[in-house]
């Protein structure tokens, strides 16, 4: 996994300068590069659909046909004539503006907000003279959108296609599909206009203009992927909007529990799933089930990433708590922050031909062990470190040996070294390490994985809990989730109270502020209930395990019983 960002590997996080590190690592996007094989991997990964496929999908529609059906024909001109599909479709210039929608809306407060909508239209696309830069008729018109209903959504899509259709200022034309990219960040078509709105993407696809042309097709790609996703949830950053603009990505900071960091691009579209799969790609990972991206604050509070989440929106939600924050605490007051970090989430059993897969469940392993999430004995500990130094530094070099003076927090938990001399703990670690010579990177990473793999509490995610009605539990307990079952934890003791194996689990629930366990066989059952507020997380996660136990999928998991 080492290596520079900019090639695609991990970079070390002193490698990257303290401005542009403490961006990304809130999550904030930056304005760098990432290499050429990085961003071909985001179009891969975006762009599953071909333009023929999607062209074949609208053959025979047209933009005008939809004006037709839809649009209000009676503009209520001087001699109340009716106006023509090719005036009413084509661009208003000369700083006019529309007395009403351009659609068929029958609410006149809709059609009030369809005329301020095209005057923030044009006035980002430069058409009319305005007190505002373009940037806050963006925003203002966006804002509008995310809150509105479909209908006026529609309107607005209606008003970039009209305002692009002959328009004979190059400049306003492309900042008026710029504008088509940034909406389609945002905000869905309706149903009925989606087709038509690809159809008028795909009119503008040819060599007569290749910018306009560059444009319409990155358009024609977003439409299905916005109506899937549906409209977001924050308004995008200023990063994001100028990225779309010019149809660039921008780049996240992705780190590793090792302390490294990878640069990523991502785009508007982006979502945990997609982001997750660009991951695997990029370090070789073969067997992606086990791992996922996680939301993790500087207060140590982390869950992982919803398969839709978009990648952006989430960044943009961060940046605006943190300046909720900022302005109720004060401009350089410490707050909460937060940022990406890529590791295992499910303990599947991998191959051990699955090199970086392996190394992925090595580093969760060794963060683990060093931060105590497992309960182990000093001899394991220092077992594992002196494998753990192998894997770092290779063969011992003979005689006195510096590599880890100084250095043995890397290697064991902090309850070994508090009230101890370092030089007892440094020699026991290195007389173990002298003797495992000649094992490979490789060999001392997988006997690492097999030695805490025969752990009973090995992979598990836990989670603080209240048993209900049941007096064999203290009043809250941990609830470890891994491959194995369920086990009931007490805080306090770290003793195992309860183990449920999921052979012996008959269906499992939760509730928003409930989790159930019911063990048993179909004549007999115990339910045993537990509150807590993490019941959909613990819900789907031993869900996922049984389905792997089981080859396939399950209908085990669902809503709790009241």
């Amino acid at each position: 996994l080492g290596g520079a960002a900019e090639e695609g590997g991990i970079a070390d996080y002193a490698d990257y300068t303290a401005k542009s590190a403490g961006n990304a690592a809130a999550g904030v996007p930056t304005a760098s590069s990432v290499g050429y094989e990085a961003r071909a991997l985001l179009d891969q990964v975006t762009d599953k659909v071909t333009t023929a496929e999607i062209q074949a999908t609208i053959s025979g529609l047209t933009f005008t046909e939809y004006a037709e059906k839809n649009f209000n024909y009676d503009r209520k001109g001087i001699f109340g004539t009716k106006t023509t599909t090719d005036k009413i479709t084509s661009w208003k210039g000369d700083r006019a503006l529309i007395k009403t929608s351009l659609c068929s809306l029958n609410d006149k407060d809709l059609q009030g907000e369809a005329v301020q909508c095209f005057r923030n239209v044009t006035g980002f696309m430069g058409d009319r003279n305005t007190n505002k830069n373009n940037m806050d008729h963006c925003y203002k018109l966006l804002n509008n959108m995310l809150q509105s209903m479909e209908d006026l959504r529609n309107e607005v899509y209606c008003q970039i296609c009209k305002q692009t259709k002959k328009n004979p200022k190059e400049e306003s034309t492309l900042a008026g599909w710029q504008l088509m990219i940034i909406c389609l960040a945002c905000f869905p078509p309706g149903a009925l206009l989606k087709d038509y709105l690809m159809a008028y993407c795909n009119e503008n696809i040819g060599p007569d203009n290749p910018q306009v042309s560059q444009y319409a097709e990155f358009a024609l790609h977003r439409v299905n992927q916005i109506v899937k996703l549906g409209a977001r949830r924050e308004l995008p950053t200023h990063v994001e909007v100028e990225a779309c603009k010019r149809l660039q990505p921008v780049t996240v900071r992705v780190n590793f529990l090792d302390k490294k960091y990878v640069m990523m691009p991502v785009n508007s579209w982006t979502t945990a799933e997609l982001f997750a799969e660009m991951l695997c790609i990029r370090l070789g990972i073969e067997n992606s089930k086990p791992f996922a991206v996680f939301e993790v604050s500087s207060a140590d509070e982390e869950r992982v990433l919803e398969p839709e989440e978009r990648i952006l929106d989430l960044v943009a939600y961060w940046g605006r708590l943190i300046q909720e924050d900022r302005s109720k605490k004060g401009k350089n007051a410490e707050v909460e922050e937060f940022h990406f970090v890529f590791k295992v989430r499910l303990f599947f059993e991998i191959s051990d031909e699955d090199l970086a897969a392996v190394e992925m469940m090595y580093i969760q392993a060794t963060h683990d062990v060093v931060d105590a999430r497992y309960p182990c004995s000093e001899q394991d500990s220092i077992t594992l470190a002196a494998l753990q130094v192998q894997e770092a530094m290779g063969d011992h070099p003979g005689g006195d040996c510096d590599y880890i003076t100084g250095e043995l927090r890397k290697y064991l938990a902090e309850k070994y070294l508090e009230d101890r001399d370092d030089s007892e703990l440094e020699e026991q670690v290195l007389k173990l390490y002298e003797k495992l010579t000649g094992y490979t990177q490789q060999e001392a990473r997988l006997s690492y994985l097999d030695y805490v793999k025969s752990w009973k509490i090995y992979g598990s995610s836990y989670y603080f809990a209240e048993p209900q009605n049941n007096r064999d539990f203290p009043p809250e307990v941990v609830l470890a989730i891994n491959a194995k079952g369920v086990l009931v934890v007490d805080p306090e003791t770290k003793e195992f109270l309860k183990e449920f194996p999921y052979s012996q689990v008959v269906t499992w629930g939760h509730s928003a502020n409930s989790f159930v366990v019911v063990t048993g066989n179909m004549v007999r059952q115990t339910k045993v209930y537990f509150k807590t507020d993490q019941g959909k997380e613990m819900n789907n996660i031993v869900r996922c395990y049984v389905e792997h136990l089981m080859g396939g999928s399950t209908e085990g998991g669902g809503a709790a019983e009241a």
